[in-house]
């Protein structure tokens, strides 16, 4: 084959390549920053790298657009979007929602701070035991409905790193956010001699459960999508990508 015929055999095959990847169906997830597991760079993070070996087994493409976590959520329950993640279950969620199997195990805690240096703990036995204290909170979150059942003093921000620099400056007394995230973000928002300071309560808020992907039970065909997506999330942890990615991102999973 001469030079001419060879550059029109590979145009021809960029060609189908490029209509392949652009004939795969495309769903929308959307979700927000939450570091170490979706950083602002979706390419190199945990879980957008997870879905796009989930994507490749289901034969889709998996579009992630951030958008604040209410909003998000608001745009699925509109069915507008397929799915957003990561959720924990709610009694009053899987009223309008459906979950997938658990995308990941994480605890969460409730994260202090002491200029001092000092770590006394807040046992609690019962959230209404932590009346006499500012938490701190996210708008979105799933702890919202249990926050303003046990009657508790919130101040909610939009993000993680707005509540822990509220927690340094003694705006508030406590903050819940899963614990491997939570030191994430400390870590990249302090100096050591600062990171020293914070600590975790000793009771979490909450342990080992799982979180998920959530889609509005509205959306076309999402159960059968549903039941897709976790067949290849089975697949890519039975095959060992799932664990290699958790040690390609330096991730602790509890289960």
């Amino acid at each position: 084959m001469n030079l001419l015929g060879k550059i029109k055999l590979f145009s021809a095959l960029l060609i189908l390549s490029t209509t392949s990847v652009r004939a795969m169906p495309s769903l929308v997830i959307a979700t927000n920053e939450y570091p170490p597991y979706i950083l602002p760079d979706a390419k190199n993070s945990f879980i957008p790298e997870l879905f796009a070996e989930i994507g490749k087994e289901m034969g889709v493409h998996f579009d992630f657009q951030y958008f604040p976590w209410k909003r998000g959520e608001q745009e699925v329950a509109n069915a507008n979007i397929w799915a957003t993640l990561p959720y924990r279950k709610t009694a009053t969620r899987e009223q309008s929602f459906l979950f997938s199997d658990p995308v990941y195990f994480a605890d969460s805690h409730f994260f202090a701070y002491r200029k001092d240096g000092s770590k006394p703990d807040i046992p609690f036995e019962k959230l209404t035991d932590l009346l006499p204290y500012k938490i701190g909170g996210i708008q979105g979150y799933y702890y919202e409905p249990w926050f303003e059942k046990a009657g508790l003093d919130v101040q909610y921000a939009l993000s993680e790193e707005q509540n822990f620099k509220r927690l340094k400056i003694g705006r508030i007394d406590l903050f819940s956010t899963a614990t491997t995230v939570g030191w994430y973000i400390i870590e990249q928002l302090f100096p050591p001699e600062e990171v020293a300071k914070f600590y975790t309560l000793k009771k979490p808020l909450v342990a080992g459960e799982g979180l998920f992907l959530m889609t509005s039970k509205n959306y076309p065909d999402t159960a059968t999508l549903l039941t897709r997506f976790n067949a290849a999330l089975a697949t890519v942890k039975m095959n060992g990508t799932y664990a290699r990615l958790v040690s390609k991102y330096g991730l602790v999973m509890t289960n």
